[in-house]
């Protein structure tokens, strides 16, 4: 596709909300900062079963929560980036690896939970995450090598273009400004609704507030990421043909030409997506005709409700972002170009394989207990009081928490868009893989050969080079 505004209306839209929340923020978040720990109140640096501040208007330390933001953003990101560079030099091995390190860490999560607090509900998130990392090992084992040949290709193609971890980086800092940002904003305003000049809204309208800051921010951050993953489709999609890296012209669609896709597609597909997960359970069961007979005006609406979920599912894909990366195309062009070329390839199932990118969500929830505990090891040497809610441990492991899973999905993004890249193009031009990388070719056709007989074929489904 040529240079052209894709979806340009949800692109100003995403700026309009994005310039409406730097408005509330400037005018309401101030009202919950104070400069010291002294200005905080009673609640200040009171253990956790000491605080009863129900009624009370909830203020922020904002220089000392500025500060421990900033230094578990600095530690996730060198833990993270660490992890990216291991996961680089163990390609084939990574999910082994990557599972039993989640296992080790799960387990010092928890204990070093219960040598900090134990009676805190740290120790016991870090039990919960061992228990399912365990759990979650057993279940995937077996389709282990097709993952781990898949990754070994996408993390090739990722070494060969370095700058893409540098565009990380940077969105990894842009998250974590728009984090603390928008925390503020949350809590300003929520005070402004509960005790200040818009104490008069109804409980409904408060609630809706909340929900569309959260809506706001999840919007916000989709985008951040979505505009990493698009750059790391097109740049990988020029090394798979073996073209001069794309990385500069990538990023130039993804912040301009295709913003407003990525803008578009950041609002609705994880929604989308969701919908479809709950109507799977909802599709009727056409084997059990008496069943029909008796249910058939409830058959029939089950039937409607998934069929529009489905055509909604068609367009709001995941796999939309990689084809914007790739071709360039509008939004629900992409996710129809990409669904119709796996299901082509009878590659429907196989796509729906989510074992890399769990294994990452297991890594980015280590990677913030990690940061967690890191934060309450800082809270407990500074000993300076962060909200006037008290529980110091609880907040700072928060904070930790979700600055660790925040950046690293940021950064972790490069790996998952990757392999979406190298899947699109197996399906569309095994040939010219074959032909310019046939070592990760052969590994690539065997493994999948092994897990999924007969899924490969050598012509080219769709034959069509990178614009």
């Amino acid at each position: 596709q040529g240079k052209s505004f894709k979806d340009f209306l949800f692109g100003f839209l995403f700026l309009a909300q994005l310039a409406i929340m730097c408005f509330v923020g400037l005018k309401f978040g101030p009202e919950a900062l104070v400069e010291t720990a002294d200005e905080l109140g009673p609640g200040e640096g009171m253990l956790d079963d000491e605080v009863n501040l129900e009624d009370a208007k909830v203020v922020l330390a904002h220089q000392n929560i500025i500060k421990m933001a900033y230094t578990c953003g600095a530690f996730a990101i060198i833990v993270s980036a660490l992890a990216l560079a291991f996961m680089m030099a163990m390609s084939r091995r990574l999910v082994y690896v990557a599972l039993v390190l989640s296992i080790g860490v799960s387990f010092a999560w928890g204990t070093i939970g219960i040598g900090i607090s134990p009676k805190s509900f740290v120790p016991i998130t870090g039990i919960i995450a061992l228990m399912l990392t365990v759990g979650y090992m057993f279940v995937v084992w077996d389709r282990i090598p097709f993952a781990s040949a898949n990754l070994t290709t996408a993390l090739t193609g990722v070494r060969d273009n370095l700058g893409l971890v540098g565009v990380a980086f940077f969105f990894q800092f842009l998250a974590l400004v728009c984090s603390i940002y928008y925390s503020f904003t949350f809590v300003g305003l929520h005070d402004a609704m509960l005790y200040g000049e818009m104490v008069n809204l109804s409980d409904r309208a408060v609630i809706a507030v909340d929900v569309l800051l959260l809506v706001s921010y999840y919007w916000t951050y989709q985008v951040l990421r979505h505009i990493v993953m698009v750059t790391v489709a097109g740049t990988i999609g020029s090394w798979w043909f073996d073209k001069p890296s794309a990385l500069r012209e990538t990023f130039l669609h993804a912040t301009v030409y295709n913003f407003g896709s990525i803008c578009y597609g950041s609002l609705f597909v994880g929604f989308v997506q969701l919908l479809r997960q709950i109507t799977e359970g909802l599709r009727p069961n056409r084997d059990g005709s008496a069943m029909m007979c008796l249910y058939e005006c409830s058959v029939f609406m089950l039937t409607k409700i998934v069929s529009c979920v489905d055509n909604l599912a068609d367009s709001f894909t995941p796999w939309a972002f990689t084809y914007v990366g790739l071709y360039h195309y509008g939004l629900k062009d992409a996710g129809h170009k990409a669904n119709d070329l796996f299901d082509k390839r009878g590659w429907s199932r196989i796509v729906t394989d989510d074992l890399i990118s769990s294994v990452l969500a297991m890594v980015s929830l280590v990677i913030g207990g990690l940061s967690g505990s890191f934060a309450v090891i800082l809270q407990a040497l500074d000993g300076h009081g962060l909200t006037s809610f008290g529980h110091p441990v609880l907040t700072s492991f928060l904070i930790g928490f979700m600055v660790g899973i925040v950046l690293s999905a940021v950064l972790f993004s490069i790996i998952d868009s990757s392999v979406c890249a190298v899947i699109v193009c197996f399906a569309a031009s095994p040939v010219e893989f074959h032909r310019n990388h046939p070592e990760l070719s052969h590994e690539m056709r065997h493994a999948w050969k092994e897990v999924w007989p007969g899924s490969l074929d050598l012509e080219n489904v769709a034959p069509q080079g990178l614009v």
